[in-house]
Formats: structure tokens, sequence, C-alpha cells
């Protein structure tokens, strides 16, 4: 069996979650970098260094991750500080998963979701990469809703990140989200067909 294993990316509150949970519902495997990230702050190796570096986020043993989004939302460095912390454990955890989800012809199609797929090294795990794209004043006003930040902090969420023009020019496929959830499903279950033929 042909298997192709995709990258799915989007903006933050573009959408991407419910695109993989429409590939999922469409038969294909999925794997997602937000769950192997929450779990690789389990490590004892990495807990040490964010217990180091970003110590205002613990109280005692547990880590406030609300209070982690804040202080790298604000500060540029600390974020960078703390992508350099997770991404080489995120990333030999996900090499693993996509190993295993082969082996096991799992699927025809594996979709490994990164939010940071082009900012960093992940894009060359995958092919073809998906985005999906969504109106930034839509996603801004959708943070506020979903995680109940200011309008402040989502902005800064929002721009943090690679604009969706930026990651288009980078795409293999651009799934628009400005059309409503039945606009998004048709065009994942296009591309998931395209993907297994």
């Amino acid at each position: 069996m042909k298997i192709t294993v995709a990258g799915l990316t989007g903006g933050i509150a573009s959408g991407k979650s419910a695109a993989a949970e429409m590939f999922r519902a469409a038969g294909a495997y999925i794997i997602d970098t937000d769950v192997i990230a929450r779990r690789v702050t389990d490590f004892s190796e990495v807990r040490e260094k964010l217990q180091r570096f970003f110590g205002e986020a613990f109280s005692g043993e547990t880590l406030n991750r609300r209070e982690l989004r804040k202080i790298v939302f604000s500060d540029e460095e600390k974020r960078k500080l703390l992508d350099s912390v997770l991404h080489p454990s995120i990333m030999e955890e996900t090499k693993r998963e996509i190993s295993e989800a082969v082996l096991k012809s799992a699927s025809p199609v594996i979709i490994v979701v990164v939010p940071l797929l082009f900012e960093t090294e992940f894009y060359k795990l995958t092919k073809p990469n998906i985005t999906v794209a969504c109106d930034e004043s839509v996603r801004i006003e959708r943070l506020q809703k979903r995680d109940n930040v200011s309008m402040e902090l989502a902005e800064s969420m929002v721009r943090a990140q690679m604009t969706d023009e930026e990651r288009a020019a980078r795409a293999d496929i651009v799934l628009e989200n400005d059309g409503g959830l039945a606009r998004l499903r048709a065009q994942v279950l296009r591309t998931y067909l395209e993907l297994t033929e």
C-alpha cells in the first residue's frame, strides 16, 4: 500500500484542528504535534529546563500552560527559548510516531498536524504540505472567544506566526476556511481523495 505522509498547518485559530478531525473522519491517521508537545513537557530533561527557564509558570511541580503562553507571547526571546527546549524532543517523538504508523499501515494517508510546520524543520518530514488559511481578524476574534484572552494577547499570538500569505507560498495545498465548515469539509474530502489516488 502506498502511504502518503502529509503535513497540515495553519495559523493559530485558523481551523486546522477542525480540518484534522475532518481528515480523520475521512480515514486519515492523525499525528498531532500539540498532543506530543504536551507529552514531552513531562520528560524529565525537558521539565528540568522548563523549570529553570520559566520557573514563574510553575506552581510547585505543576506547569501552568496558560501562564507559560502569556510569558512567551509577550517576549519573542522567551518564545524562541521555549521552542529550543521543546522542538528537538517533539521532532524525535513525531518521527517515531510516523515510523510506527507506516509500519502498521495505519492508513494510506497519515496527516501530521504541525502549527509551526514551515518555521521549523518539520516540513522536511512531510509531502505534500497543506495549510488552512483564514482571515486574520476572524482568527483574532475566535482566539478571544475560544481562549478567553484579551484582544492584545490574541493579536500578539496571531502576529507571532507567519502570515497566511507566507504559509500559502510554501504549501502545496491551501484550504480556505472563510466560508463555513461545510465548505472546509468539501475541500478536505477532495484533498483526501487526491492523496489516496
